[in-house]
């Protein structure tokens, strides 16, 4: 009885472990620029829902609902395995506007905990509420603990250039990612930045080496906590990327065929679910 018991124990433990493993966010928020053409932008987000919706357990948080999605951020924290997408907005909700803190936000946590973050649209942890324009780049240095990382087509924290970084993909993005070509991107990773910290470059879907090395769509990896970040086509104006680039499709296929079976190891079931969270006052 006892052996039965253990068993039935542990098959309950992995279970809870794998439900764990696919719960998704997605804060369907985008660029103001890109809120422009509001069509396009909300056929990337549909795009990426349809592709994932059935083999993971997702919510998604309408633009305004910045208070539901850090609600999300706050009761999926603990214990890892998590991941939140952005698609070109990070609500001060989960990282207070103006780097007002730096350490301990609602984001940080998040990652440091374990769980995963995707981010598409403009750079990293981008915020724009109102008319202003609030954290800047250093918001990623501020939630990664590494002060030099910087999403500048150059390096550095002065390193913007008018003209964009062209990608090439790399071996794994042509296997793992059919949509993806060449193209162009605004706010790539530098490798070079990580090389002191814990954090490793775990997978690079598209490269350019003409400088240092610059990648996007990219993933890495933090070999302390866990956590995860990974930037699909960082970009903030309408003619980068190249027409026909799809990051809704790029994320996407991403997740279907590299981050479930290699990361979380999971496979789909009857029960998943996908949900809008209800709207609610935006402050």
């Amino acid at each position: 009885m006892l052996r039965k018991l253990s068993i039935l124990f542990f098959i309950v433990l992995v279970v809870s472990q794998a439900e764990a493993n696919y719960n998704f966010a997605v804060h369907t928020d985008s660029h103001p620029w890109a809120r422009e053409d509001a069509k396009g932008a909300q056929e990337e987000i549909d795009t990426l829902i349809k592709k994932i919706e059935n083999k993971v357990n997702l919510e998604a948080f309408d633009p305004k609902d910045i208070k539901g999605l850090a609600d999300w951020v706050a009761s999926h924290t603990e214990g890892g395995g998590n991941t939140l997408i952005l698609t070109g907005i990070t609500p001060s909700t989960i990282y207070p506007t103006g780097n007002a803190k730096p350490d301990g936000s609602l984001l940080e946590e998040f990652l440091d905990a374990g769980n995963t973050i995707f981010n598409t649209g403009e750079y990293t942890f981008y915020t724009s509420e109102g008319p202003a324009e609030t954290n800047g780049q250093v918001a990623l240095g501020h939630v990664v603990d590494v002060p030099e990382a910087h999403v500048w087509m150059g390096r550095g924290p002065d390193a913007w250039q008018a003209a964009p970084v062209e990608m090439t993909p790399t071996q794994e993005g042509k296997d793992l990612i059919p949509s993806l070509k060449e193209y162009n991107t605004s706010y790539p990773f530098h490798v070079e930045d990580f090389e002191k910290s814990p954090w490793e470059l775990e997978i690079a879907l598209a490269e350019n080496k003409d400088d240092d090395l610059r990648v996007d769509p990219a993933v890495i990896l933090n070999e302390e906590t866990g956590g995860r970040l990974g930037i699909f086509v960082q970009t903030y104006v309408g003619d980068v990327p190249h027409p026909g680039v799809s990051w809704g499709a790029i994320m996407g296929e991403f997740i279907v065929n590299y981050y479930l079976p290699e990361v979380l190891s999971v496979e789909p079931t009857d029960k998943l679910t996908t949900t809008w969270g209800k709207l609610k006052s935006p402050y």
